[in-house]
């Protein structure tokens, strides 16, 4: 998807050359085993990811959620903060460049999970 920016102050509204953002998302659709799961994304050459949104089957589930990268650094991890419960809908601005694995861990159900990582390309 490419969003693009308007001159809302132009008569009429004109596109701003040059403000073009490939905005992606990685999809999430997975069901926890024993509490977890987990999956790799895609190569990252370049991006930042701007949005974070991870949905349990039931609203009640609670939930810890995680980023790692390829050195087992987690840049993201609900694990420091109260368990989620329900929904995570978390707002970022995180540069990422390679592969990371995305986890959800002591999941109070075994369930399905849906979501999705935005990224903003750069």
């Amino acid at each position: 998807m490419i969003l693009e920016v308007e001159d809302s102050n132009a008569n009429p509204p004109r596109r701003k050359e040059g403000i073009n953002m490939l905005i992606y998302a990685i999809e999430i659709s997975q069901t926890a085993s024993s509490g977890s799961w987990s999956f790799n994304t895609p190569f990252i050459n370049n991006g930042l990811l701007k949005q974070i949104i991870v949905k349990s089957a039931t609203g009640t589930t609670t939930f810890d959620f995680s980023l790692t990268d390829n050195l087992g650094h987690k840049p993201f991890d609900t694990t420091e903060r109260e368990s989620q419960t329900g929904k995570l809908n978390e707002m970022v601005e995180m540069p990422l460049k390679g592969m990371y694995t995305v986890a959800v861990d002591n999941a109070s159900e075994d369930e399905a999970f849906t979501g999705r990582l935005m990224i903003q390309e750069i």
